[in-house]
């Protein structure tokens, strides 16, 4: 390893040793026993007058009248609404600054710098779980899991897989192909591992595992197009079916899945017939394929707040090929959304949101967009429990496999919020971290305003 690369790892030890210090937590992981709260469970639809003991960082017991050990500390809820950590079930925790900064402004070292932010913004908002859909989250990752830094768990895909010229592909006119030209030229995206770009069964099995060699929980592929590319049609099918079925099986092999962007119909359609599980954004479809993916129990991940919102106010989407995009997106989305409530499709609470702090900031306005759709608490159960399924779904390859996430019960990760507003009656008091009195991962305490 040169000289560089040496105080480039340096470097980004001091700064995430530097961030480390700005959150506070507990310093050990003792026993805590939360009384007098109201209690959402990640499931059902009621909340529950118990109470919750933790030890170390697992949920010990959940029952009334719990007979706390000694030197047990005690918070009294004040009659709040006590519920799991949140999941981001469609996260972007390294596609943490402007595009223009990515590709062309920001070294390695700067770039993990903001991305470490993001992952303390997030926890700090109440998330205290991602499953990163697409970037080279692994470093951020390992630092966040041995506690060099505060953040959320992360279940990385690695790397997206696209084609060439598909949505994930993010060269620049002035960068060459990694195949013609070789790595060093195939521009910043593939240099930095933000993104993979495989062609044909083989390549596409040769990145899948080596998305796995470096830690996927899940794998990502793109079989349609998107809204934020330039290159690639909104309503072109990508990948072949042997291409998306190699990544399938060579996830399957590992135990885990393989979770598919695809906004229209043809490309759901190639992702379930390949034998993809999770669908990201679909916003495209016919009723004949939402039927079919609550038949196959596949999970759905659509974006309210991206699809919905208007664009001429979000710096993401000010180019006019985009704008076009997404004005087909939106037309699709409240009728895709009804069918899949229709059908009993399982649905997840993802964001997609990317890129700057202007980009960030908004990202809980998901709360607000779904709310003309969903009930609070079906969103609740999404942002948890149903979320917490679809992890689980990585198997041999979850990073945390010794408890259940998005839930509150006994044997589960003490991952816990406490609310100060009901959110069964208003879901956007998730919207504001006033409102979290209380934030613990992992058994840990980063916030308290009860004491």
């Amino acid at each position: 390893m040169n000289l560089k690369n040496n105080l480039q790892l340096i470097m980004i030890s001091l700064a995430l040793m530097w961030i480390a210090t700005t959150v506070q937590a507990q310093d050990e992981k003792g026993t805590t026993l939360f009384t007098n709260v109201k209690v959402f469970n990640g499931t059902d639809e009621e909340l529950s007058n118990v109470d919750v003991l933790v030890e170390g960082n697992m949920i010990k017991q959940v029952s009334a009248e719990i007979k706390a050990p000694k030197g047990t500390q005690i918070i009294d809820g004040g009659g709040r609404v006590l519920m799991p950590g949140m999941i981001e079930a469609h996260g972007h925790v390294t596609y943490s600054s402007s595009l223009l900064d990515m590709m062309l402004n920001h070294d390695a070292t700067e770039q993990a710098i903001y991305s470490a932010r993001r992952a303390q913004d997030y926890l700090m908002a109440g998330f205290t779980t991602i499953r990163d859909m697409g970037g080279n989250s692994f470093g951020l990752q390992k630092a966040l899991d041995a506690g060099v830094l505060s953040g959320p768990r992360i279940y990385s895909s690695g790397p997206p897989i696209s084609q060439t010229s598909g949505h994930g592909d993010f060269r620049t006119a002035n960068d060459g192909h990694p195949y013609f030209d070789g790595p060093e030229l195939g521009g910043v995206a593939t240099r930095f591992h933000w993104t993979r770009i495989a062609d044909g069964p083989d390549e596409v099995r040769r990145a899948t595992r080596e998305n796995l060699f470096r830690g996927a929980a899940q794998i990502k592929v793109y079989t349609g197009g998107g809204v934020t590319s330039f290159t690639d049609p909104l309503y072109a099918t990508q990948y072949s079916h042997e291409e998306i079925v190699a990544a399938v099986e060579e996830a399957k092999r590992y135990g885990t899945y393989v979770a598919v962007h695809a906004q229209t119909d043809a490309g759901v359609v190639a992702a379930l017939d390949a034998g993809a599980i999770s669908i990201e954004h679909g916003l495209i479809l016919e009723e004949s394929t939402v039927k079919r993916m609550a038949e196959l129990g596949a999970y759905y991940n659509p974006q309210a707040f991206l699809a919905l919102q208007d664009v001429s106010k979000n710096p993401m989407f000010q180019d006019p090929i985009q704008q076009q995009k997404n004005r087909e997106v939106a037309k699709g989305t409240p009728q895709a959304i009804e069918w899949a409530k229709k059908h009993g499709v399982k649905i997840l609470w993802g964001t997609d949101v990317f890129f700057g702090d202007d980009a960030f900031v908004n990202f809980r306005q998901e709360f607000a967009y779904r709310d003309r759709f969903f009930k609070p608490i079906e969103q609740m159960q999404q942002v948890t429990g149903i979320n917490g399924e679809v992890l689980a779904l990585s198997t041999w390859k979850n990073p945390y496999p010794h408890g259940a996430l998005g839930v509150i019960k006994e044997g589960a990760y003490a991952d816990i919020l406490l609310i100060e507003k009901d959110p069964t009656q208003d879901i956007k008091v998730l919207m504001d971290s006033d409102n979290l009195a209380l934030i613990m991962k992992d058994g840990k305490i980063y916030k308290n305003t009860l004491q």
